[in-house]
């Protein structure tokens, strides 16, 4: 898979007017997490990253948000380590240029290549992204390798039992694993320790599945199909020893 080439077909997928009318202008193009009375996507993907980023601790001073997308995301996690630089890293232009206008800084480089020193990261932040890297073993790597011993690898990640329904180009064959105990497993081949999986896709998937009925409007077959091709959504945390 050509970074450029993914970078640019994942673009025209956040552009499209079916998700420009799902999302608006909020920046984010996440699942969200449906707890706690949400009943808004926007709402829920701000949920998602304060639960996601409640891993890193206050005294954190460089995240890496990887994958950044349009930069919601970026932007709520540098609100909440507000002494911390923060950075969205991306293979798009198109997003790295939405998530600076949002505030952060950010970086175009491949997630599975980091242009990043080693040791110099305190917190790698992956929402809903690890599942298109090529691959998400050589980004467990590249993770462990540029953050420093302590620092926290914290992640949103989706498992598929049938990948090819949300388009074949989207997630390299060597990411389509069913199972959570293969996923911690290749966790921990990297090198990190204290694993921690959690199946929330009652919580996540599922209720998003619900909210893109609003546009997919009588096409339920597209759409059941959507929603029967995630085996889990999963919240991952792991760390450097």
């Amino acid at each position: 898979m050509q970074t450029g080439t993914f970078g640019t077909r994942y673009d025209d997928v956040i552009a499209s007017p079916r998700m420009q009318r799902l999302y608006g202008v909020s920046g984010y193009f996440n699942v969200g997490y449906w707890t706690g009375g949400v009943t808004d996507l926007v709402a829920a993907c701000d949920r998602m990253v304060d639960e996601v980023a409640s891993a890193i601790t206050p005294d954190a001073r460089v995240v890496l948000d990887i994958g950044c997308g349009l930069g919601a995301g970026t932007q709520r996690i540098a609100q909440r380590l507000p002494r911390a630089t923060v950075i969205g890293a991306n293979v798009s232009l198109w997003q790295l240029r939405a998530t600076r206008r949002r505030g952060p800084s950010a970086i175009a480089t491949d997630a599975a290549r980091l242009g990043i020193g080693s040791s110099s990261v305190d917190a790698i932040v992956a929402l809903e992204s690890a599942l298109h890297f090529d691959t998400r073993d050589a980004f467990f790597a590249e993770a462990f390798r540029v953050l420093r011993p302590g620092g926290v690898l914290t992640m949103a990640d989706m498992l598929f039992r049938d990948a090819d329904v949300i388009g074949p180009w989207m997630v390299p064959p060597a990411n389509r694993i069913s199972g959570l105990a293969e996923y911690e497993e290749r966790v921990c081949a990297a090198g990190f320790t204290d694993i921690a999986s959690r199946d929330v896709t009652d919580v996540t998937w599922k209720p998003f599945c619900d909210a893109m009925g609003r546009v997919y409007g009588d096409e339920k077959a597209a759409l059941r199909a959507i929603a029967d091709s995630v085996s889990h959504y999963v919240f991952v945390t792991a760390r450097r020893p």
